[in-house]
């Protein structure tokens, strides 16, 4: 071999390894990167993630809840979730714990006391094959959009995840009775 093929010889043999390393990249960036692009479900919409199927009813919000030791304050505002969860499987099932995204990506669980909150589903979901667990969700966060990133559960590597929006909605203020000012007695 003369120098001139030696050097298109070296030339494919360095393209040849790029080409392999750019495709073994690909595939690792494909493999690590967690889960798909999830399709957005609006609130009211049954979805279902391998047997559990999540519908979301209804957002509140909350600058307090009131406990029997008083009243509980968030760190930043609580956000209850009206939920449905079924089994649509042949056997009992736990409902893993749901974490809600902000438009930032950022993920927070929901919180694992309940104190305050009515129909807390609680942290062990446990639904009976063909049955419906419904009740509220808790989550300290701020005020804005968020999307509820339901699970099937179970080994990350067969996990089903969807995502449920929860728009933001600025509520009323609860109607309180109106109270006359009191003027001091004439003297």
């Amino acid at each position: 071999m003369d120098s001139e093929e030696k050097r298109k010889m070296a030339a494919f043999r360095l393209a040849l390894v790029c080409a392999a390393g750019a495709a073994a990249l690909v595939l690792l960036l494909a493999a690590c990167s967690g889960r798909n692009a999830d399709t957005v479900h609006p609130m009211g919409t049954p979805v279902a993630v391998g047997d559990l199927s999540y519908t979301v009813y209804g957002t509140e919000w909350r600058d307090e809840l009131q406990t029997d030791m008083g009243p509980r304050k968030p760190q930043h505002r609580f956000l209850l979730v009206s939920v449905s969860i079924t089994n649509n499987g042949p056997e009992d099932r736990n409902a893993p714990l749901l974490a809600v995204i902000d438009k930032d990506g950022r993920e927070t669980l929901e919180l694992d006391k309940g104190d305050g909150v009515p129909q807390w589903l609680g942290l062990l979901r446990r639904i009976r094959s063909t049955q419906t667990e419904t009740g509220m969700l808790l989550f300290d966060v701020p005020p804005g959009d968020y999307k509820l990133r339901v699970s099937s559960g179970g080994d990350v590597d067969d996990e089903k995840t969807a995502l449920i929006s929860l728009p933001y909605r600025v509520e009323a203020p609860e109607s309180r009775p109106s109270v006359e000012p009191q003027l001091p007695p004439e003297k």
